[in-house]
């Protein structure tokens, strides 16, 4: 342990045994020939140097900013399939709601053609009701979805309109069809 701590004090003070290498060499070539001089070729030099090191970065900055824009715009494009992605899920839900609600409507209906019940929860009350929540879940998203859409639109004018949400409007009338249609079936 004492060993090592002596081979290290003994190397700290040796940095003359160093190699120097070609760089440092050049270095110390320069800084001598500018004190010559008077030292104004050196100081020249550098600021020629960094001047140089500025306009580099300043067209990696212009590389940058297009970079910026073009993940910018995909990162709008993103949001905007996500909201159609969401929005087909409602559509999706919806669909199930209306047609398993009027299914049961339907289905039981025939099925107790000479015996109308006179319960709180009848079959035809519950599918109706199933297409209510279905069409009113699909109404709910479609104005969710419309207002995130403008939002999106405030900020990325470029982007598409909503393809989903003419698919939506169109099950919410079909929707309300088979429920009117429902209710006035008595």
């Amino acid at each position: 342990m004492e060993e090592d701590q002596n081979r290290k004090n003994s190397n700290a003070g040796n940095l003359e045994n160093d190699k120097v290498t070609d760089i440092q060499q050049e270095i110390e070539k320069k800084v001598a020939e500018d004190e010559a001089k008077g030292g104004e070729a050196l100081s020249s030099n550098l600021s020629a140097d960094r001047t140089h090191m500025s306009e580099h970065r300043t067209r990696m900055s212009e590389h940058r900013t297009e970079l910026s824009d073009t993940r910018t715009d995909l990162s709008f494009q993103r949001t905007a399939l996500s909201y159609e992605r969401t929005l087909m899920s409602w559509i999706r839900t919806a669909i199930s709601l209306i047609s398993f609600g009027f299914t049961i409507y339907k289905f039981f209906e025939e099925f107790n053609k000479g015996n109308p019940s006179g319960h709180l929860f009848s079959p035809r009350r519950v599918g109706m009701i199933m297409m209510l929540f279905g069409f009113i879940g699909l109404l709910f998203a479609q104005i969710q979805h419309d207002i995130a859409y403008k939002r999106l639109k405030a900020e990325y004018p470029q982007i598409q309109r909503s393809l989903s949400s003419v698919l939506s409007v169109l099950i919410l009338l079909f929707g309300l069809i088979l429920f009117l249609a429902a209710l006035y079936r008595q």
